[in-house]
């Protein structure tokens, strides 16, 4: 086979694999993974609304929502469109989200811990796949004893043809997927990318808030101010490795979560950074040598670090039950998390 057409046969199954991540994200289906129909037996993205026994996942009852500003968000005061929110089997997705908050989470007091993490789901900065890498992880980290603020960050709104803001799912799947394929195929890392996006700054500014917010009211919620991490997935990993990289004094996590997402190309370790907890499939479609690398540049700081490549998953597996190995991340994060000393 000549080289340009097993090139080209690449490029359409990941094609196919991107399709059929944007339908999962968006429309779902029955099962447990993707439908063959995707091109590959083990595609199982992205948001968790292939799964019907989702909606009863999160045992924790939230105790409160918080906005994370009085007022207008700074720096989106001009957006004026309505946030937009789908539901299928269970699985909350929203997109257009203007107006950042944080609900929260916490353990029972016979089994905290004092830890707290602000979670970060993902979605390309567009969407935030809330239950799989929202609430369902607030419930697990709640069930170790550590409280779990997730967070509901701003999102670039959804732009259609006409170039107008649009809650009509066809428009979401269209604008989701755009992304999706840029990221995947563009020379850029899909970390550059999601740093190019117009709105991302905003993102990080809302997670910076987030632990802020957290520190200042540690008594309220029983935590220890200096025991306050972040996780994130995809999206939201790339948001957690640059809190990790750059925040406010008042912003900075004590422990960083960082599940298939990327590094900021170009940056150090700073010298306080936090112990850091990478996670990965071995064969992401989205760039899985930026977890490495992540691992890497700790490593040569000879900070506490940890690495987990899952070999038999795909991009997005959340704390969705799958049967695979990947369903161990949760509980190796918490053991890093207890020898790095986060974990007192």
């Amino acid at each position: 086979m000549a080289k340009n057409n097993f090139n080209d046969l690449i490029k359409m199954k990941k094609l196919m694999m991107l399709m059929a991540a944007a339908l999962l994200v968006l429309g779902g289906c029955s099962g447990n993974g993707a439908s063959k129909d995707a091109g590959d037996d083990q595609f199982q993205l992205v948001a968790g609304t292939g799964h019907s026994d989702i909606g009863g996942a999160a045992a924790v009852e939230p105790v409160e929502t918080i906005r994370l500003y009085e007022g207008v968000a700074p720096g989106s005061e001009s957006w004026t469109h309505p946030e937009g929110k789908s539901e299928n089997n269970g699985a909350i997705v929203y997109y257009n989200v203007s107006t950042p908050e944080m609900t929260v989470y916490l353990p029972d007091p016979s089994v905290a811990t004092g830890a707290a993490m602000v979670v970060c789901p993902g979605g390309a900065f567009s969407i935030l796949s809330y239950t799989s890498e929202g609430t369902m992880v607030a419930n697990e980290l709640c069930q170790r004893g550590i409280a779990a603020f997730v967070l509901k960050y701003r999102t670039t709104p959804i732009i259609n043809e006409q170039g107008e803001v649009s809650n009509k799912m066809e428009d979401v799947m269209k604008f989701v997927m755009n992304l999706m394929s840029k990221s995947n195929t563009a020379d850029l890392t899909a970390t550059q990318n999601c740093l190019n996006m117009e709105n991302s700054h905003l993102s990080f500014e809302d997670a910076d808030r987030a632990i802020s917010l957290v520190r200042e009211n540690a008594a309220k919620w029983n935590i220890n101010p200096e025991q306050i991490g972040i996780v994130g997935f995809s999206a939201g990993a790339v948001i957690a490795m640059h809190q990790a990289l750059q925040h406010s004094e008042a912003g900075r996590p004590n422990f960083s979560g960082v599940v298939y997402g990327g590094w900021v190309p170009g940056w150090e370790a700073p010298a306080d950074a936090a112990p850091l907890f990478v996670c990965s499939p071995t064969y992401d479609i989205f760039h899985p040598e930026e977890c490495i690398t992540a691992y890497q540049i700790w490593q040569k700081a000879k900070l506490p670090v940890e690495l987990h490549c899952y070999s038999d998953c795909q991009h997005g597996f959340g704390a969705v039950p799958t049967g695979k190995s990947s369903d161990l991340w949760m509980e190796a994060m918490v053991r890093f998390m207890k020898d790095s000393g986060f974990l007192k």
